[in-house]
C-alpha cells in the first residue's frame, strides 16, 4: 500500500489537465475507427463510440438520445413475478390485442348530414382471457385506450388527411382551369368546346373532299392517313353523348345518392356493374350487425346472458351509452360506438362525413392509430427485458444468476414507486442529467465517471480512473453538470482562455462592456500574451543569490 501510494503522487507543478485530456483524447481516435466495426454488437440499443462521449463531455445533454435504465429486483421474487413486472412496465399499444381490422364505406343519409359517407370500422380483439394473462391488463383498460386514445387520434388524422386531399383538389382544379379548353375533361361540361370542334370537322370535311378528288393518286399512305385522322375527329364529335347503358347507370347513381338505404337496390339493378363476392358478405355482416355483434355471436352472449343478473345487464347498458355519449361529445364526427362490454372481444365505432370530401383511405390511418394508443405507459419507458447475470455469491462462495431489468427509456421517479418490487437502491441510468436532478452532484459525479468508463471499457480501452475523476470534477465543481464548450467556459474567469477556446470576438465584446480583468494566471491565457506558462518548469521561479560589494561570502 504504501508503493502504491508513493506511484500515485503527482509533481508539484505538473500539467494533470493536459495529460488528463490527451488520455481521453488519443483513445477516442482510435475509437472512431472500431466503432463501426462494432455496431449492433450491443443486444440493446444503446449510443456507443464517439457520439456518446460527446454527449456526456461536449454537450452534456438534458435529453440523450438512448436512455436507458438498469433495475434489480428483490432476490426473493419468483421468476414469473419479475417477467409480469417487466410486462407491466413496458409500453403496450393498443395495436398488439388487435387480431384483425375492417373498415365498411357507406354512402347515404346520416345523421348529421343529409347525404353522408359513413365509415364503420371494426376492431376484433385476441380472446379477453389471453391478452388479460399475456400483458397484465383488464378488458376496462383496452376500452379506455380506444375512448380516450385511439378514437381522438383518430378523428385528427381523418380530418388531417382530408384538409390535405381537399386543398390538393383545389389545387389540381385550379390547373385544370387554366389549361386550354380545347381538351375535354370527363364529367364536366364541355359543350363549347364539342360545337366549336363540330364545326372545325365539317370545314375540315368539306375541304377534304374536294381535295380528295384531286388527290386519288396520291398513293395508299396518303389515303390511310386521311382515314385515320377522319376516324378521330367523328371519335371526338360523338364524345358528348351517352348511349342508353350509360345514361340507365347514371340515373341509378343519382338514384343511390338521393336515398337513405341505397345498396339493396344496386345489387338488384339489372344495368349496373355486378359486385364482388366480398362486399357481400361485408353486407351481410353488416345486416346481422345491427345491434353491434354478429347474428352467431348474439345467440352465444343470449347463452351468457342466462349467467348475467338483470341488475348487471342493466349496469352494462347503462356504462356502454355513458361512454357513447361521452365519444359523441368528445369527437364531433363520430356516430355511433359499440363495445362487447361481456367479453371484451371487438369493438365499433362510425365516422361520418359529408358526401362531397374526398375519398379516405381509412384502413392505414386506423394501423397508425393504433399504434399510438397505448394501453398503458409509464412516461419515458418505451420497453423492459429480463436478462441474467452471474454473480459471486458471498455466502455460497459460488456463481449465480440474478435476474436483472433493462429498460428502453428512464424515469426514476417512476420507479421509485415499486420499492417492493426492485432496489431502489440500486438503480442505474446513462441519463446523467437525471442523476443530478434526482440525487444531487456527487451522484452526479459518479455517473460521469461510470459512463465514460463504460464507453472506452466497451472498445478494450483502459484509462486511468485518476484522469476520468479529475474531468468528473471539473464539469460538476459548480454543483451542476457543465460541458466542455463555449456555454460551459462562461463561467471561467479567465476572458483570454475563453477567447481562445471559441468565438473570440464574442467573449472579447463581452470582456470589454463588463470591464473585465486578467490575472494571466490560466496556461491559456499567458500562452495568448507570449508568457511562460505556470506548469512544468514553469510552476517555480529560480532564485540566484545576489553578491553585493563589501559583504563577505559565507
Amino acid at each position: 500500500m504504501d508503493m502504491k501510494y508513493l506511484r500515485s503522487l503527482v509533481e508539484p507543478g505538473e500539467a494533470v489537465g493536459v495529460v488528463a485530456g490527451q488520455s481521453i483524447g488519443e483513445p477516442s481516435t482510435q475509437m472512431t475507427l472500431n466503432t463501426f466495426h462494432l455496431a449492433g454488437h450491443s443486444a440493446k440499443n444503446v449510443t456507443l463510440g464517439i457520439p456518446r462521449l460527446r454527449e456526456i463531455v461536449m454537450t452534456a445533454s438534458a435529453k440523450i438520445s438512448t436512455p436507458s435504465m438498469t433495475l434489480y429486483p428483490h432476490a426473493e421474487l419468483p421468476k414469473e413475478h419479475v417477467e409480469r413486472f417487466a410486462k407491466s412496465i413496458s409500453r403496450l399499444p393498443l395495436s398488439a390485442v388487435i387480431d384483425k381490422v375492417s373498415v365498411t364505406e357507406k354512402l347515404g343519409s346520416g345523421i348529421a348530414h343529409s347525404e353522408a359517407k359513413t365509415y364503420n370500422v371494426r376492431l376484433d380483439f385476441y380472446p379477453s382471457d389471453e391478452y388479460c394473462k399475456e400483458y397484465a391488463i383488464k378488458v376496462t383498460d383496452v376500452v379506455e385506450a380506444i375512448e380516450k386514445k385511439f378514437i381522438p387520434r383518430l378523428q385528427k388524422t381523418v380530418r388531417m388527411d382530408l384538409k390535405k386531399k381537399g386543398m390538393e383538389s383545389k389545387s389540381l382544379a385550379s390547373a385544370a382551369a387554366s389549361k386550354s379548353a380545347a381538351v375535354p375533361v370527363i364529367g364536366q361540361s364541355s359543350g363549347v368546346v364539342e360545337q366549336q370542334r363540330i364545326t372545325e370537322t365539317e370545314g375540315r370535311e368539306g375541304g377534304d373532299e374536294d381535295d380528295e378528288d384531286d388527290d386519288n393518286d396520291g398513293g395508299d399512305e396518303g389515303d390511310a392517313t386521311y382515314e385515320k385522322q377522319r376516324g378521330n375527329r367523328e371519335d371526338s364529335v360523338e364524345f358528348g353523348g351517352m348511349d342508353e347503358d350509360e345514361q340507365a347507370i347514371a340515373n341509378q347513381l343519382h338514384h343511390e345518392e338521393s336515398e337513405s338505404e341505397g345498396e339493396d337496390d344496386d345489387e338488384t339493378y339489372g344495368g349496373s356493374p355486378k359486385p364482388t363476392s366480398a362486399p357481400k358478405q361485408r353486407k351481410a355482416r353488416s345486416d346481422d350487425d345491427e345491434d353491434g355483434s354478429p347474428k352467431k355471436r348474439k345467440a352465444g352472449s343470449d347463452d351468457d346472458d342466462e349467467d348475467i343478473s338483470p341488475e348487471q345487464r342493466q349496469l352494462l347498458a347503462e356504462e356502454s351509452e355513458s361512454r357513447k355519449e361521452r365519444i359523441m361529445r368528445l369527437c364531433n364526427d363520430v356516430v355511433d360506438f359499440k363495445f362487447d362490454e361481456k367479453r371484451g372481444n371487438w369493438a365499433e365505432v362510425s365516422f361520418e362525413y359529408n358526401s362531397s370530401a374526398p375519398k379516405v383511405l381509412m384502413l392505414h390511418l386506423v394501423e397508425s392509430a393504433a399504434h399510438f394508443a397505448t394501453i398503458q405507459v409509464i412516461p419515458g419507458i418505451d420497453n423492459c427485458t429480463v436478462t441474467h447475470e452471474k454473480v459471486a455469491d458471498p455466502v455460497k462462495k459460488i456463481q449465480v444468476e440474478v435476474p436483472i431489468l433493462s429498460t428502453d427509456g428512464a424515469n426514476l421517479v417512476a420507479m421509485r414507486e415499486f420499492w417492493h418490487i426492485i432496489d431502489i437502491n440500486r438503480i442505474f441510468t446513462n441519463d446523467i442529467a437525471a442523476m443530478l436532478r434526482l440525487y444531487g452532484v456527487e451522484a452526479c459525479r459518479a455517473c460521469i465517471v461510470r459512463e465514460m468508463h463504460g464507453v472506452f471499457s466497451g472498445h478494450g480501452i483502459s484509462v486511468d480512473q485518476r484522469h476520468l475523476n479529475l474531468i468528473a470534477d471539473t464539469m460538476t465543481r459548480n454543483g451542476g453538470f457543465t460541458p466542455f464548450n463555449r456555454y460551459g467556459m462562461k463561467g471561467s474567469t479567465s476572458p483570454f482562455m475563453k477567447m481562445s477556446f471559441e468565438t473570440t470576438v464574442g467573449f472579447l465584446k463581452d470582456a470589454v462592456l463588463e470591464k473585465d480583468w486578467e490575472e494571466l494566471r490560466n496556461p491559456s491565457a499567458r500562452i495568448v500574451v507570449g508568457r511562460l506558462g505556470n506548469v512544468g518548469t514553469g510552476a517555480f521561479d529560480v532564485l540566484a543569490p545576489v553578491r553585493v560589494k563589501g559583504e563577505s561570502v559565507p
